[in-house]
């Protein structure tokens, strides 16, 4: 909870707390492709996903009343490192690079997306880690990738073909393990960490 509010030197208020946001979230969605993966390719398609879901921006103007204006008041620096490493989609050109960041992240829950293609070689891979969350595989032809995909269907999440239904059901899904976490934290009397779910 903020302890108090001070005028800085450009006059703007601002929060002193003991809150690290940093911590409030415990996953990140990992997206391994060789053609989204690489750094400037598909600006558009990313700009659209990293939008939709980012936590640390109303989507709905009707929200804006409603968010916890501390967040408003802080240092640019601490959120732009809170929008490229917290709460973020991290997008990898090579199954190496992606699972290397899963593994070397075992603290964070997954929430993976994939080509048919790589999901084939990758979702194995995936199979005894407990961090996974959810499993997305994108990709046009399903019909051709549910032969491999049978095998792990009790671990993958959903199969999609078109980046709005990718994107309902991933924005779906992180709420709602989001809100699950609230709610733990909420009967462990944690209200803070229960607020800063449900905010």
């Amino acid at each position: 909870m903020a302890s108090e509010i001070i005028l800085s030197d450009d006059s703007r208020p601002h929060y002193i707390d003991n809150r690290d946001f940093g911590n409030f979230s415990d996953h990140v969605t990992v997206w391994i492709d060789t053609h989204i993966g690489v750094d400037d390719g598909y600006t558009d398609f990313k700009a659209k996903f990293d939008t939709n879901i980012q936590v640390l921006q109303s989507n709905n103007p009707i929200e804006e009343d409603i968010d916890d204006e501390s967040i408003l008041y802080a240092d640019q620096n601490i959120l732009k490192n809170l929008r490229d490493e917290v709460y973020c989609l991290k997008y990898f050109p090579t199954p190496e690079k992606g699972l290397k960041y899963i593994r070397n992240n075992p603290q964070k829950k997954i929430f993976f997306i994939s080509s048919g293609t790589i999901g084939k070689c990758v979702v194995p891979e995936l199979v005894d880690l407990y961090q996974i969350y959810g499993i997305y595989i994108f990709c046009g032809n399903i019909s051709f990738h549910t032969k491999w995909a049978y095998d792990y269907a009790d671990i993958i999440t959903a199969m999609l073909e078109h980046q709005d239904d990718l994107l309902q059901r991933l924005t779906r899904d992180i709420a709602d393990c989001v809100e699950k976490k609230g709610d733990l934290y909420q009967q462990q009397m944690e209200y803070l960490k229960a607020r800063n779910c449900y905010a």
